[in-house]
């Protein structure tokens, strides 16, 4: 007969289990560009039209008495885009996770907030790097290997490859969170993203699948014969997003807001020529801003990987002020913060996940704003409840708003094709 040992293995069922806190932050959920663009709760009717002075006018001459000459003032109009976030909870579980007791979170407010985080995220997507035409478009394929395989079921899903370097964005990957639904091409079929797989994130050379599970015609026939060429789009927001910073700054021809891109409605936009981040290439643009909007940008937005570059660049320019006779002072690294001096004032530098790795943005956000319809953003609550009965024994809540982003494209600029 075996001596008998008590042990955690033998009596399990004696141990309790111990739970640490919720490991919630692991996302970037930084809302850099929202934050300080001006936002109004006044938009009614059905648009905003926007006056655009674009010349000074003529009747000016010397020696004889000139002809008199109109200046050209256009229209801008802002119509509002629906944008929403929704949640749904089991009524059971509302009740089973009512106390503490019973769970980490409580089940009526958990659920809500990560709505409203959710909803901030693709909010900042759209304002930062959208497309100008307002398709919605978070990611294309291409035809030399944006192939596709599986077959859209959980235990075997479509896996769409985006892997042409040149193509893709560290700014691509941020767009797109495992949960999103999306839809593929034109279709309206809903895809559940189950994973993002980042084979390379080096600027220069992304390559990342995405595996996605559901119902698709456009996939289902790539996989056999073409290679995926269509695009992405966040679930209902094909041609009903807004128009981003990142597009409107691109613009070289087209329209934005019904006035055609031109002169006096166009960014500023200099081409780095691929190569790498220096102070002469941003005082050209913020010099060229000045001289052309008679205003310097209020506010640089890079991506993440130029913003290194920026930091190394300025590593040598740094100053110390030693304290004398301290025996433990060991040294500083780095910066607390970066700021540019324009002509007329102080720029801060910030860093944006949405921003593409060959880009820095010199935004004027006094000439940005965010046009709501009364209330904002906010839960849907007209009911006399946030949570709403649905067919079943579950309850939804909504939560959005309807507005429009009116950027004005003149006192905007870039530095574009930077070396990664």
């Amino acid at each position: 007969m075996s001596t008998w040992t008590y042990s955690a293995s033998n009596e399990a069922n004696l141990m309790k289990i111990k739970y640490g806190s919720l490991i919630e932050k692991q996302f970037n959920m930084d809302n850099v560009l929202f934050g300080r663009i001006k936002k109004s709760q006044n938009f009614v009717g059905s648009q905003i039209d926007h006056p655009v002075v674009q010349s000074i006018g003529g009747g000016v001459g010397a020696g004889s008495l000139p002809t008199a000459n109109e200046n050209k003032i256009s229209k801008a109009s802002l119509t509002t885009k629906k944008l929403y976030a929704v949640t749904s909870i089991d009524r059971e579980t509302m009740k089973a996770a009512k106390t503490d007791e019973g769970s980490f979170v409580r089940m009526t407010k958990y659920p809500v907030k990560i709505a409203t985080k959710s909803f901030n995220r693709n909010l900042e997507r759209m304002i930062t790097r959208a497309p100008l035409d307002g398709s919605g478009i978070l990611v294309t394929g291409n035809a030399s290997n944006g192939n596709v395989s599986g077959a859209g079921t959980s235990g075997d899903p479509y896996v769409i490859q985006f892997n042409t370097a040149a193509l893709y964005s560290l700014a691509d990957i941020e767009s797109i969170e495992i949960g999103d639904i999306v839809n593929a091409a034109s279709e309206t079929s809903a895809l559940e993203v189950v994973d993002v797989v980042v084979n390379s994130a080096v600027p220069g050379s992304i390559d990342f699948d995405l595996h996605v599970v559901g119902t698709s015609v456009a996939l289902a026939a790539d996989t056999a014969t073409s290679p995926f060429i269509e695009s992405i789009y966040m679930q209902g927001s094909k041609d009903n997003e807004l128009s981003g910073l990142e597009g409107v700054i691109a613009a070289t021809s087209g329209s934005y807001k019904g006035i055609s891109i031109g002169r006096r409605w166009k960014s500023y936009s200099k081409d780095a020529a691929a190569a790498a981040l220096s102070t002469d290439l941003m005082n050209d643009v913020v010099v060229n801003l000045k001289r052309q909007s008679g205003e310097s940008p209020d506010l640089i937005l890079t991506s993440y990987h130029q913003y290194i570059k920026l930091l190394n660049l300025l590593e040598d320019h740094k100053r110390y002020q030693l304290p004398a006779r301290d025996a433990k002072f060991k040294g500083q690294v780095s910066f607390s913060g970066v700021e540019y001096m324009s002509p007329d004032g102080v720029i801060p530098v910030m860093a944006s996940r949405f921003v593409s790795d060959e880009k820095m943005l010199f935004v004027n956000t006094k000439h940005i704003e965010l046009a709501c319809r009364p209330g904002g953003f906010e839960w849907f609550d007209e009911d006399g409840t946030v949570f709403l009965r649905e067919s079943g024994d579950s309850y939804e809540a909504r939560y959005g708003g309807y507005c429009d982003l009116f950027i004005n494209p003149h006192f905007q600029g870039q530095l574009d094709n930077l070396a990664v």
